[in-house]
């Protein structure tokens, strides 16, 4: 099964800019056609072409000038980053928990503009509709949302999440949902029904420092497998790893990569569910922002699951209320031991939060309220991406995120991103470095920076504070 991915109109309006900037062989320093002009050739609004041009700038193509207009980069910044290789070494055992938590602490015990927890603020989130929800579903006459609910969860957010799934090519039923505490008891219960210490587990490199801190918790071996800055996990080295180590399962982020923000062609993600359904190798996906793609008609790699083999893993945190802590997971064919597995640590999951949320879902406000978030996150995105690429010092790389809350930034390699993050928080700012997000030395040059705090003068007085303690580093 194929399927074609359909481009923002302000995408094909950048492809077209750069591919006639290559025509017309223009050099550094030349002057490119103004925005009302492109607008008026191309057909399109002023505000698209402007968008169009933030993507140029964020990849290092044109760079502008102040009541000047737009040039021909002269010290471009690319938009592929550097591509960790898979070595094929044999898989590493895991200690990252230590540095994650002290980095984490500090940044929460500062008063600091927090670029580095990836989370939404509460101007993207319905906060009004969901207090609303939660007074209903404290003061409902015959309430049961005090008493323990199934282990599997609130019967009417249960439907609700069977619903979510309905135009999938492989839908989930309500009896193969479990609700968990948040995404990551979702992704811990996966691994304590599948893997044993000892066990190698396939990840991707980078990957999100909560699924290493998880690895190393049970004494798990990491193989990393590269990832490319904008088709996703590179399946020719996850086959090759696979050859070569006997793996016992894989956790994968096909959409909305944290921290990359690219996300897999819908083909590759096809491919990937049947290579590993062949092999019998579980998938664990952990899709918590997969919703926030900014591409239309994307599924998660669960929706082609024919083996029943994908353990599919998500949360409400990155869309509506990162404290309520409401996940869940869908099993495939462990789902019965998982579901022994919750019951036997927590038993259940907040009953009342799990009824609010169901009762938001069910007023038909949801698919609304994500739009909306999406296209306020796409806007942020590119005001972000557009000063970074302008102020950050020559060198500095850029992946395009295609979803998701964070930029993932290539500094020059002699910047060693530890040192910039703690000087960045003595100046009020908080990043996360890219050492947390591998077991190897690779990303020590790397950061993660979250883009949903709102663009005002606060965030780009903190962008560039960053930008002057780079420079200084450099």
């Amino acid at each position: 099964m194929e399927t074609k991915e359909k481009l923002f109109l302000y995408e094909e309006t950048a492809a077209k800019i750069e591919s006639s900037i290559k025509q017309l062989q223009l050099q550094p320093g030349d002057k490119i056609a103004s925005v009302r002009k492109i607008s008026t050739e191309f057909h399109v609004s002023v505000n698209t072409v402007f968008q169009a041009y933030a993507i140029l700038e964020a990849k290092g193509i044109i760079y502008s000038k102040p009541k000047s207009g737009y040039f021909i980069s002269m010290s471009p910044k690319s938009a592929i980053i550097s591509l960790k290789k898979n070595d094929l070494t044999l898989p590493t055992i895991v200690d990252i928990t230590a540095m994650s938590a002290v980095m984490m602490k500090k940044a929460k015990e500062k008063e600091i503009v927090n670029f580095s927890i990836l989370a939404p603020v509460n101007e993207h989130l319905p906060i009004t509709k969901l207090n609303k929800y939660v007074t209903s579903s404290l003061y409902e006459i015959s309430n049961d949302n005090y008493q323990y609910h199934l282990v599997d969860g609130h019967p009417a957010l249960i439907k609700q999440l069977a619903l979510k799934t309905f135009d999938w090519p492989n839908s989930i039923s309500q009896d193969k949902i479990l609700v968990t505490n948040g995404c990551m008891e979702a992704i811990n219960l996966c691994l304590d029904a599948i893997t044993k210490p000892g066990d190698i587990v396939a990840i991707e490199s980078p990957t999100y420092h909560g699924i290493l801190q998880s690895l190393e918790q049970r004494g798990l071996q990491a193989l990393e497998i590269g990832v490319n800055p904008e088709t996703g996990l590179c399946l020719d080295d996850l086959k090759e790893g696979l050859k070569k180590n006997k793996v016992a399962a894989c956790i994968f982020m096909p959409n909305c990569h944290n921290p990359v923000g690219c996300k897999m062609p819908e083909a590759n993600k096809i491919e990937l569910v049947n290579l590993l359904g062949g092999l019998d190798i579980p998938l664990i996906e952990d899709d918590a922002l997969g919703e926030l793609s900014f591409h239309s008609a994307v599924f998660p790699a669960k929706a082609y699951d024919k083996y029943n083999n994908v353990l599919y893993c998500s949360s409400f945190s990155k869309t509506l209320a990162p404290g309520f802590r409401i996940g869940w997971v869908s099993g495939g064919k462990y789902h019965h031991a998982i579901e022994k597995l919750k019951y036997g640590s927590n038993m259940s999951t907040n009953s009342v939060l799990q009824a609010a949320i169901g009762k938001y879902l069910e007023s038909g406000q949801y698919n609304k309220h994500i739009r909306k978030m999406r296209n306020a996150l796409q806007s942020q995105m590119l005001k972000y991406l557009s000063t970074i690429s302008e102020i950050f010092p020559a060198g500095t790389k850029l992946a395009i995120p295609q979803g998701g809350l964070s930029i993932w930034i290539e500094l020059p390699p002699k910047i060693d991103a530890y040192a910039l993050q703690k000087e960045a928080l003595n100046k009020g700012v908080g990043i996360c470095p890219g050492h947390i997000f591998s077991t190897s030395d690779f990303f020590h040059h790397y950061i993660r920076i979250n883009y949903c705090p709102l663009w005002n003068h606060k965030t780009e007085k903190a962008i560039n504070t960053l930008a002057k303690v780079l420079q200084r580093l450099t």
